[in-house]
C-alpha cells in the first residue's frame, strides 16, 4: 500500500516541527519533532491555525511519536484556545499517534480530555491507518 501522504505539501518545517498539507483530504499533518519550548509549541500551533484559516481543512492528524513532553499550561492552552480556533474554520476530526515516551502520552491524554466532545478524536500507532480512518470521515 502506498502511503498517502505522497500527496502532501510541506507548508512549516522547524526542528521541532514539520506541518504538511493534503488538500485533496482536507487534511493537516502535524509532525512534532523531540522538545519544543512554550514558544516554538505554540507558534506550531498558530501555524496549523493559520492552514486551518488559509485553506479548506476538515481533518487534522498530530503525529507526537517523536514528541517530547509538552507543558500542561500549553496543552491547556492547545485543547482551548486553539481547537476552538480550527473548529471554526473547519475541523471536524483529529487522530493521534501515540508518543513512545510515556510521559509525552500524558501530554496528549491531556490535551484530548479537554478538547474533550468538541470534535472526533481517535490514537493510533500507525500514520497509514490513522489517515484511513480521517479520510474514511
Amino acid at each position: 500500500m502506498i502511503s498517502k501522504q505522497a500527496a502532501t505539501v510541506r507548508l512549516f518545517e522547524k526542528t521541532y516541527l514539520v506541518l504538511e498539507y493534503d488538500a485533496q483530504e482536507q487534511l493537516l499533518i502535524q509532525n512534532w519533532k523531540g522538545f519544543a519550548s512554550s514558544v516554538q509549541f505554540r507558534e506550531g500551533i498558530e501555524k496549523s491555525i493559520d492552514v486551518f484559516k488559509q485553506h479548506k481543512v476538515t481533518r487534522l492528524l498530530s503525529n507526537t511519536k517523536d514528541s517530547a513532553v509538552v507543558k500542561k499550561e500549553d496543552t491547556d492552552w492547545a485543547a482551548t484556545y486553539a481547537v476552538g480556533k480550527m473548529l471554526q474554520h473547519g475541523l471536524r476530526s483529529m487522530a493521534f499517534i501515540i508518543p513512545t515516551n510515556a510521559f509525552t502520552q500524558m501530554s496528549v491524554k491531556n490535551f484530548s480530555g479537554l478538547a474533550g466532545g468538541a470534535l472526533d478524536q481517535q490514537f493510533f500507532d500507525d500514520v497509514d491507518k490513522a489517515i484511513v480512518w480521517l479520510t474514511a470521515k
